[in-house]
Protein backbone atom coordinates (compact mmCIF):
# COMPACT_ATOMS: atom_id res chain seq x y z
CA UNK A 1 0.00 0.00 0.00
CA UNK A 2 1.13 3.56 -0.60
CA UNK A 3 0.90 6.39 1.89
CA UNK A 4 2.05 9.98 1.47
CA UNK A 5 4.26 11.62 4.04
CA UNK A 6 3.26 15.09 2.82
CA UNK A 7 -0.44 14.57 2.30
CA UNK A 8 -1.09 18.15 3.39
CA UNK A 9 0.17 19.28 0.00
CA UNK A 10 -3.13 18.14 -1.51
CA UNK A 11 -4.88 21.23 -0.12
CA UNK A 12 -2.15 23.47 -1.54
CA UNK A 13 -2.45 21.75 -4.93
CA UNK A 14 -6.22 22.22 -4.94
CA UNK A 15 -5.87 25.91 -4.09
CA UNK A 16 -3.28 26.42 -6.82
CA UNK A 17 -5.41 24.56 -9.36
CA UNK A 18 -8.29 26.90 -8.57
CA UNK A 19 -6.04 29.97 -8.93
CA UNK A 20 -4.75 28.67 -12.27
CA UNK A 21 -8.32 28.09 -13.45
CA UNK A 22 -9.27 31.62 -12.41
CA UNK A 23 -6.21 33.02 -14.20
CA UNK A 24 -7.15 31.09 -17.34
CA UNK A 25 -10.61 32.66 -17.21
CA UNK A 26 -9.12 36.14 -16.94
CA UNK A 27 -6.95 35.57 -20.03
CA UNK A 28 -10.10 35.80 -22.15
CA UNK A 29 -10.61 39.38 -20.96
CA UNK A 30 -6.95 40.41 -21.00
CA UNK A 31 -3.38 39.20 -20.47
CA UNK A 32 -2.65 37.06 -17.39
CA UNK A 33 -0.12 38.24 -14.85
CA UNK A 34 1.27 34.93 -13.60
CA UNK A 35 -0.34 31.80 -15.00
CA UNK A 36 3.03 30.34 -16.03
CA UNK A 37 4.48 30.99 -12.59
CA UNK A 38 1.49 29.33 -10.91
CA UNK A 39 1.81 26.33 -13.22
CA UNK A 40 5.50 25.97 -12.33
CA UNK A 41 4.66 26.18 -8.63
CA UNK A 42 1.91 23.59 -9.13
CA UNK A 43 4.33 21.24 -10.90
CA UNK A 44 6.87 21.69 -8.09
CA UNK A 45 4.29 20.91 -5.37
CA UNK A 46 2.96 17.94 -7.33
CA UNK A 47 6.50 16.54 -7.56
CA UNK A 48 7.04 17.04 -3.81
CA UNK A 49 3.78 15.21 -3.13
CA UNK A 50 4.78 12.39 -5.48
CA UNK A 51 8.24 12.14 -3.88
CA UNK A 52 6.66 11.78 -0.43
CA UNK A 53 5.09 8.44 -1.42
CA UNK A 54 6.04 5.51 0.78
CA UNK A 55 5.14 1.97 -0.23
CA UNK A 56 4.58 -0.26 2.78
CA UNK A 57 4.32 -4.03 2.65
CA UNK A 58 2.50 -5.76 5.50
CA UNK A 59 2.18 -9.44 6.38
CA UNK A 60 -0.66 -10.83 8.44
CA UNK A 61 0.03 -12.44 11.79
CA UNK A 62 -1.98 -15.08 13.58
CA UNK A 63 -3.30 -14.28 17.03
CA UNK A 64 -0.63 -16.51 18.55
CA UNK A 65 2.13 -14.74 16.59
CA UNK A 66 0.86 -11.34 17.74
CA UNK A 67 0.80 -12.52 21.35
CA UNK A 68 4.34 -13.91 21.06
CA UNK A 69 5.65 -10.62 19.69
CA UNK A 70 4.08 -8.65 22.54
CA UNK A 71 5.30 -11.10 25.20
CA UNK A 72 8.90 -10.58 24.10
CA UNK A 73 8.75 -6.98 25.34
CA UNK A 74 7.43 -6.67 28.92
CA UNK A 75 5.71 -3.60 30.36
CA UNK A 76 4.14 -2.20 27.20
CA UNK A 77 1.24 0.22 27.13
CA UNK A 78 -1.61 -0.63 24.73
CA UNK A 79 -0.31 1.90 22.16
CA UNK A 80 3.19 0.47 22.43
CA UNK A 81 1.83 -3.05 21.92
CA UNK A 82 0.26 -1.96 18.67
CA UNK A 83 3.52 -0.36 17.52
CA UNK A 84 5.49 -3.51 18.39
CA UNK A 85 3.06 -5.75 16.49
CA UNK A 86 2.95 -3.43 13.45
CA UNK A 87 6.75 -3.09 13.39
CA UNK A 88 6.94 -6.88 13.26
CA UNK A 89 4.29 -7.14 10.52
CA UNK A 90 5.67 -4.42 8.24
CA UNK A 91 8.15 -6.21 6.03
CA UNK A 92 9.23 -3.33 3.82
CA UNK A 93 10.63 -0.93 4.74
CA UNK A 94 11.56 -2.31 8.15
CA UNK A 95 10.49 -0.20 11.13
CA UNK A 96 11.26 -0.27 14.82
CA UNK A 97 8.31 0.25 17.18
CA UNK A 98 9.54 3.82 17.85
CA UNK A 99 9.62 4.49 14.10
CA UNK A 100 6.06 3.16 13.75
CA UNK A 101 4.95 5.66 16.40
CA UNK A 102 6.75 8.50 14.57
CA UNK A 103 5.20 7.37 11.28
CA UNK A 104 1.75 7.49 12.87
CA UNK A 105 2.36 11.06 14.03
CA UNK A 106 3.76 12.14 10.65
CA UNK A 107 1.06 10.56 8.49
CA UNK A 108 -1.91 11.56 10.59
CA UNK A 109 -4.87 9.51 11.73
CA UNK A 110 -6.51 8.93 8.35
CA UNK A 111 -3.51 7.52 6.52
CA UNK A 112 -2.18 5.58 9.50
CA UNK A 113 -5.60 3.99 10.03
CA UNK A 114 -5.33 2.70 6.44
CA UNK A 115 -2.13 0.87 7.43
CA UNK A 116 -3.79 -0.59 10.52
CA UNK A 117 -6.84 -1.63 8.47
CA UNK A 118 -4.64 -3.37 5.90
CA UNK A 119 -2.84 -5.19 8.71
CA UNK A 120 -6.15 -6.42 10.15
CA UNK A 121 -7.31 -7.50 6.69
CA UNK A 122 -4.04 -9.38 6.17
CA UNK A 123 -4.51 -11.13 9.53
CA UNK A 124 -8.06 -12.16 8.64
CA UNK A 125 -7.12 -13.34 5.15
CA UNK A 126 -4.23 -15.55 6.26
CA UNK A 127 -4.45 -18.88 4.46
CA UNK A 128 -5.18 -21.93 6.55
CA UNK A 129 -2.44 -24.51 6.47
CA UNK A 130 -3.52 -27.58 4.60
CA UNK A 131 -2.12 -31.02 5.30
CA UNK A 132 -3.30 -32.44 1.97
CA UNK A 133 0.29 -33.00 0.95
CA UNK A 134 0.82 -35.55 3.73
CA UNK A 135 0.31 -39.25 2.95
CA UNK A 136 -3.08 -40.49 4.05
CA UNK A 137 -3.17 -42.86 6.96
CA UNK A 138 -4.39 -46.26 5.92
CA UNK A 139 -7.00 -48.05 7.95
CA UNK A 140 -8.38 -51.58 7.63
CA UNK A 141 -11.58 -50.11 6.11
CA UNK A 142 -9.50 -48.42 3.37
CA UNK A 143 -7.86 -51.69 2.42
CA UNK A 144 -4.77 -50.94 4.47
CA UNK A 145 -3.26 -53.07 7.18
Amino acid sequence: MTVYQKAGLIADLDALAERIENEDGEEVDGPSMGGGNLRAKYADLAQKFHDSALTIRIEGRSEREREDVVLRVPGLTPDQRGAVVLADAITSPKFTPAQVEKLAAKLGEVQFSRIVTRFHEACEDMPAVSADFLPKRSTPDDGGE
